[in-house]
């Protein structure tokens, strides 16, 4: 317990003991009097008239070196006179003493109250003009603006007190900004607390915090802090005091639409003319300290323009009637810009610098707020759009390397007016070459060379009048493996800048076709598959042949079975050609049939289509041991016959004129005699190619 608070605890006793000693004599008489019967009421004025004897006092030990401790009570000056007044009067006068007994207790009494009640006991803060909240300002406030809170304090109590803290509330939608150094933020960000500690009796302080209000903040959002709570000890008891007064602001916000723009560009460039595409932009954000929300944006449509309807960005609503195309915003925050664009093509219908008009205006709260608009003339051109361009093969039919094209190109003006300076433009085609003085008109052409284009300069070009303009390329012969060629006009000149839709026309591959001829010596002295591969591409000349000739000096046909995987199937023929028995005669037929026999098994393997020559003539009186020669093409033919082969036989029409076909060894063809095997073995192959000289 404080010094202070032992002393006045000490005054208040001394103040009851002395109430006590005071009363206590008065009431004792008082009471006696009343109880004494009216007989004794005579003796008993004379005792209270009659000196009392005074009292003996009764020894006492003294304690060495002290003095001994006195017995007498001290009275007040007020008891002391009550004592010492006679009792010698009358009991007819105690209705007088009886009356300023009570009043003098009554007084004493209230004397005591009066200290407990109105200084022991003083509060140490009320509400009055020393306790207060206050604010900076308590007009309307914008978002982003500052608001200060302040409490002024006062112990006008009688002790001190410790332990003090102030609470009070923090706005909603505000943050602190600064504040006392002796707060801290609490009940999650709720609330802050002050932490004053000590405060002497009348004394006082001041605490404070500032906020900013929240941006953005919807118009109309109440700030408010309503009391402030004191937390503290007194007289060694928690107490609290709460101040309530309620501190009001109301916030003044609004959205605000700024950079609302309008722009358009013409996608097909320079100037705008019929049938151009334009793309319209349309922007704006929101600048203010407030969310904005149901936001509408519509932008009407030129006349006679035609919306892209899948080029709205983001979608929107679209009323052909109208021409408004409207997008809803269901909200904006401050700081955001939205972005919104659609694309549509200038109808067919203006007339020569006519003008056209885009509107967009903001809707908020059913109400127009902002309008912007974009104009512009629509020029009228030439218009070459409708122009064509074909190609076409002078010969009809089927398209090789080596044919020659005509194109052909039809320039109509179905613009405005009259297209001036106009240069038609045409590369060669890829893949050809231009033939010499083909263009047509020939006064307004020419031919670039090193550039490998045709130019045509045309000074006007009247409206609805044609033009046609023609020349003739050559298709490369290096073109054998086909494809397509396409060609490209390009039309400038007047404003104007038109690439006609590109003409092409499909050129045939060539056939390519491998064929294999394997046997003996035959071919390798003939080289009779030579005179093949001439006969099959002149009379297919839009094929490619590639005929192989494969012989071995000496051979027989199951010495072939064992060279064919290296030496014929990697070539991958479509076709192959078995040409084996000259060596073979005098051996066993069965060995010789079995050769072939494997020979025609792995040519099909292949793929392959087989054909198998006989042998040819041999003069028996040089080679008498080769005199049975014919029943080996018998086993040859048989052995066809039974795998569905054709067999060619080059023996009969040899012999007709063995001195014409065979050399003088009597056995090996001359070149004529190879040349008929040739032509013998095509007139066999042309039953198994299509009339363009492809394998069926």
């Amino acid at each position: 317990m404080s010094k202070k608070n032992k002393d006045n605890k000490k005054d208040f006793l001394k103040y009851r003991s002395i109430e006590k000693k005071v009363n206590e004599p008065l009431i004792e008489l008082v009471t006696e009097a009343i109880k004494k019967p009216e007989s004794q009421k005579k003796s008993f004025e004379k005792k209270a008239t009659r000196k009392e004897a005074p009292l003996k006092k009764a020894p006492v030990k003294k304690a060495p070196g002290k003095e001994a401790p006195s017995l007498k009570v001290p009275l007040p000056p007020e008891a002391e006179k009550i004592t010492a007044a006679p009792l010698k009067r009358s009991h007819k006068k105690l209705w007088i003493i009886l009356p300023v007994v009570f009043v003098v207790v009554a007084l004493m009494v209230l004397a005591g109250l009066y200290y407990y009640a109105l200084y022991f006991n003083k509060p140490n803060f009320e509400e009055n003009e020393y306790n207060k909240m206050l604010q900076s300002t308590s007009e309307p406030v914008a978002p982003g603006e500052e608001i200060q809170y302040s409490i002024e304090f006062k112990n006008t109590g009688n002790t001190d007190i410790t332990e003090l803290s102030i609470e009070t509330e923090i706005p909603a939608n505000t943050e602190i900004v600064s504040s006392s150094s002796s707060s801290k933020i609490i009940a999650d960000g709720k609330k802050i607390m002050f932490y004053v500690a000590s405060l002497a009796k009348e004394s006082g302080d001041k605490v404070f915090f500032t906020v900013k209000v929240n941006n953005p903040l919807d118009n109309g959002t109440e700030l408010k802090v309503s009391n402030a709570i004191f937390n503290y000890i007194s007289r060694e008891k928690q107490k609290q005091f709460n101040i309530s007064q309620d501190l009001e602001n109301t916030v003044k916000s609004s959205p605000e639409f700024s950079g609302f723009s309008l722009s358009y560009k013409d996608l097909n460039g320079k100037k705008i003319s019929m049938g151009d595409d334009i793309l319209f932009n349309i922007t704006f954000g929101n600048t203010g300290d407030m969310n904005a929300a149901d936001v509408k944006l519509i932008n009407i449509l030129p006349d006679k323009f035609i919306l892209y309807e899948n080029s709205l960005k983001p979608d929107a609503a679209y009323d052909k009637k109208t021409g408004e195309i409207i997008w809803g915003i269901a909200k904006i925050n401050t700081g955001e810009v939205k972005d919104f664009s659609f694309k549509a093509k200038i109808g067919d219908s203006f007339d020569n610098l006519e003008i056209f008009k885009d509107i967009a205006s903001l809707t908020y709260e059913n109400e127009s707020i902002k309008e912007v608009s974009a104009e512009d003339k629509v020029f009228g051109f030439p218009n070459f759009s409708t122009s064509t361009n074909t190609v076409e093969h002078p010969a009809a039919g089927d398209v090789w390397a080596g044919d020659n094209l005509k194109y052909t190109v039809n320039i109509i003006n179905s613009g405005l007016r009259a297209g001036e300076n106009i240069e038609i433009v045409c590369p060669i085609p890829k893949g050809t070459s231009y033939v010499k003085n083909s263009a047509l008109p020939a006064d307004s052409s020419v031919f670039d060379q090193e550039a490998n284009t045709l130019k045509w300069k045309i000074k006007i070009i009247n409206v609805n009048e044609p033009l046609s303009l023609t020349f003739e390329a050559r298709i490369s012969g290096s073109l054998t493996g086909g494809g397509t060629i396409a060609s490209a006009f390009s039309i400038t000149g007047d404003d104007q800048s038109f690439e006609i839709e590109s003409a092409a026309i499909k050129v045939r591959s060539y056939i390519f076709l491998t064929i294999v001829c394997m046997g003996d010596s035959q071919i390798v002295k003939s080289n009779w598959p030579a005179y093949l591969d001439g006969a099959l591409e002149s009379t297919y000349p839009h094929a490619e042949y590639k005929t192989i000739g494969s012989g071995v000096s000496q051979q027989r046909a199951y010495e072939g079975v064992r060279r064919f995987d290296s030496t014929v199937a990697v070539y991958k023929p479509q076709v192959v050609v078995i040409g084996y028995g000259t060596n073979d005669v005098g051996g066993s037929t069965s060995l010789f049939a079995a050769g072939i026999q494997e020979l025609i098994n792995k040519a099909k393997g292949i793929g392959a289509t087989v054909i198998v020559h006989s042998i040819g003539y041999i003069d028996t009186g040089i080679h008498p041991a080769k005199k049975g020669w014919p029943s080996y093409n018998a086993v040859l033919r048989q052995v066809c016959a039974n795998n569905g082969v054709p067999y060619v036989d080059i023996a009969g029409p040899m012999s007709q004129n063995p001195g014409l076909y065979i050399s003088s060894d009597g056995m090996h063809w001359t070149p004529e005699g190879g040349q008929l095997v040739a032509h013998l073995v095509f007139n066999t192959l042309r039953n198994y190619l299509d009339g363009e000289g492809k394998r069926k």
